[in-house]
């Protein structure tokens, strides 16, 4: 409001306000660890990881709520789907027809319907390793950017695994990594 600001003429406290909230979601996502009453920032194996691969605290939040000492691949390539780095990316409505015929054909079933854009990332990152040909050029530009993506995310993935110890889905994320 203009009296905070006559108040507060560089804003500093505003400035602190921001910082002080940024902690906090930060230290909520157990991506850091913060004090409120010293101030002190500690940095956690998941924020090193989330800063490293330039994961968003919201993908990182997903993963802290789904993912699982034993995950089949199926549920691996639904977790990576629901990152929140494909957000953005909308089921177009000329392309439903497409995207039934791929789900068919992709080798690892997909959990959701066409109109899911979990789903849609899912089917993109599937077909891009099988090869599949797509016809529509929307589908093209989403999968050049999951495909761009995934290597990060799925090695994102695999780390926190391996840093949690469970060797056998820090595998099978890597296996994914390496298609």
């Amino acid at each position: 409001s203009p009296d905070e600001a006559e108040e507060d003429k560089l804003l500093e406290q505003r400035r602190v306000d921001l910082v002080h909230s940024a902690l906090m979601l930060l230290d909520k996502h157990n991506l850091i660890k913060y004090d409120k009453r010293t101030g002190q920032v500690q940095v956690t194996a998941l924020g090193r990881v989330a800063s490293h691969y330039y994961i968003k605290h919201p993908s990182i939040a997903t993963f802290n709520d789904h993912l699982k000492p034993m995950m089949s691949d199926i549920e691996l390539l639904r977790l990576f789907s629901l990152s929140n780095e494909f957000k953005y990316i909308p089921v177009r409505e000329e392309e439903k027809v497409e995207m039934a015929k791929l789900m068919e054909r992709v080798p690892v079933p997909v959990k959701g319907g066409i109109d899911e854009p979990s789903s849609k990332v899912n089917v993109l990152l599937q077909s891009y390793i099988s090869k599949l040909k797509l016809d529509g050029f929307a589908l093209l530009s989403d999968m050049v950017y999951v495909q761009q993506s995934a290597g990060r995310i799925m090695r994102a993935i695999f780390e926190i695994c391996l840093r949690r110890g469970w060797a056998a889905l820090a595998l099978r994320a890597l296996n994914w990594c390496k298609m």
